[in-house]
């Protein structure tokens, strides 16, 4: 596609100056590759140093996910279980006291979605990265860990992030640092990605800073510890690029070798909706549209991009975000380096960008026993007699309508809509859809579904005049 690279420049310099971030890295991934760099900005106020397309920043919660996919591929292997207690691979919470008496014991599957009954600690845990294996030891053994019972909400919390990494490195053998490097940064050739923030502060880094009063001034850095699986990495666009890439690899589902340092399927299970959905509350006097947290990632059903996958981050002196377009196989990322810049404002703007410049999807062809159905029903409107598609039908069809009102109801919708042709087929997936015949005084609006099995016959169809 041509880039509307004048409006993403735009864009980029706008949301800079109107924030007031000092310095800011974009980068937009299609068909597998990092296509687009934009840079503005400094990544050193006090040196006069701009960001480069090689400047590394720390990108803070958007570590999740990555921890998120390195339980899963331990899931893969057979070696942890989901909704096994978490007290299995962490012995010492086998002593915490429950949130109550019928409670049900945490599981990873509870910290993989926030539903473990933790409090939000985004301020608290940002400034804990640091904490040493006895310090995490120390803050399990008060027991003192909930808000509320596991399974009944979502809460966001650093602390269940922070356990996984404890997990990840029970069961692998290995500080889940150096697990993740071998499991996932390495085989994605991610070179410039570390937990060790200081070690990449040696090279093209971008500072964290604060605005107070009208003066910057630097963020401490936080070192690598115990509980960075929830928010430690520090990465550069072109690294994270070979990340987004993979992610959006996991799409379409398909037959061919899975050869990533994950199970595509395990990719796609991070984004379904395992956590609830959040509610949907006017912004601005529009409603939000519905979005839900999976593992280490949010999913959210856009009316005008489609199903749009995405996690920010916040760290003091970072902001981040990452917005993934599956069904486009696009991505785009933002850094910046303001404390909790908010970057999910940016990458949302780029992406609509790119929608409006981009062609339009080509149409997803339907199944052959879907077109041949859909064939069956359009001969009948055509005859009159819904029998001229019975060996298309699955047992149920029939039974639910007899084909004497069936017969009737396709009578009616003629005599009301005239001839028609097929216009369009839109399936929804392989066994089901909809499809649009045009007629001489309006259109006939059709859904389908099959039935499973070897036949996949009809077992359910609509039928709504459109004049």
């Amino acid at each position: 596609m041509t880039f509307p690279d004048a409006e993403i420049d735009t864009s980029v310099a706008t949301f800079a100056e109107e924030q007031q971030i000092p310095g800011i890295a974009v980068g937009i991934v299609q068909a597998g590759q990092l296509t687009r760099v934009t840079t503005v900005g400094l990544a050193d106020i006090e040196g006069a140093r701009k960001v480069g397309p090689d400047t590394a920043f720390r990108i803070a919660s958007m570590t999740k996910n990555m921890t998120a996919l390195a339980i899963l591929a331990l899931r893969d292997r057979g070696l942890l279980a989901l909704d096994a207690p978490l007290g299995e691979y962490l012995p010492q919470f086998a002593s915490v006291p429950a949130a109550t008496s019928d409670s049900p014991p945490v599981s990873l599957r509870h910290l993989l979605t926030h539903t473990a009954g933790f409090v939000t600690d985004d301020p608290w845990g940002d400034r804990v990265l640091g904490m040493t294996p006895a310090e995490l030891d120390a803050l399990i053994a008060t027991g003192k860990l909930f808000a509320r019972p596991p399974g009944l909400a979502f809460e966001y919390s650093n602390l269940g992030y922070a356990l996984l990494g404890r997990v990840l490195t029970n069961v692998s053998g290995e500080p889940y640092q150096a697990f993740i490097r071998r499991t996932i940064l390495e085989p994605l050739g991610m070179t410039r990605t570390t937990f060790d923030a200081p070690d990449a502060a040696r090279g093209d880094y971008a500072w964290g800073y604060r605005l107070d009063e009208g003066n910057w001034s630097r963020e401490r850095i936080e070192p690598d510890g115990e509980v960075g699986a929830m928010g430690g990495l520090a990465t550069t666009v072109p690294d994270y690029a070979r990340y987004i890439a993979f992610l959006l690899g996991a799409w379409p589902a398909r037959d061919d070798p899975d050869s990533g340092p994950v199970r595509r399927a395990s990719v796609r299970e991070m984004v379904l909706w395992h956590a609830p959905p959040f509610p949907n509350e006017p912004v601005n006097g529009q409603v939000t549209p519905p979005s839900a947290y999976g593992y280490g990632l949010m999913s959210t059903a856009d009316r005008d991009l489609g199903r749009r996958v995405h996690h920010s981050g916040g760290l003091p002196g970072y902001g981040s975000h990452v917005l993934l377009m599956p069904e486009r196989g696009w991505g785009v990322m933002a850094f910046g380096n303001r404390t909790y810049a908010q970057m999910s404002r940016l990458t949302l703007r780029v992406a609509e960008l790119l929608h409006g410049a981009a062609a339009k999807p080509a149409p997803v062809p339907p199944s052959a026993m879907l077109d041949r159905a859909i064939g069956a029903i359009v001969a009948a409107y055509a005859s009159g007699r819904i029998a001229d598609a019975a060996q298309f039908f699955a047992v149920n069809f029939l039974l639910d309508m007899p084909a004497r009102l069936r017969d009737i109801e396709l009578a009616s919708l003629k005599q009301r809509l005239g001839e028609g042709h097929l216009e369009k087929i839109e399936p929804v997936h392989a066994l089901g859809g909809r499809f649009t015949l045009v007629c001489q005084r309006g259109r006939l609006q059709a859904t389908i579904i099959l039935a499973p099995g070897p036949e996949a016959g009809i077992q359910k169809l609509t039928l709504v005049a459109e004049d």
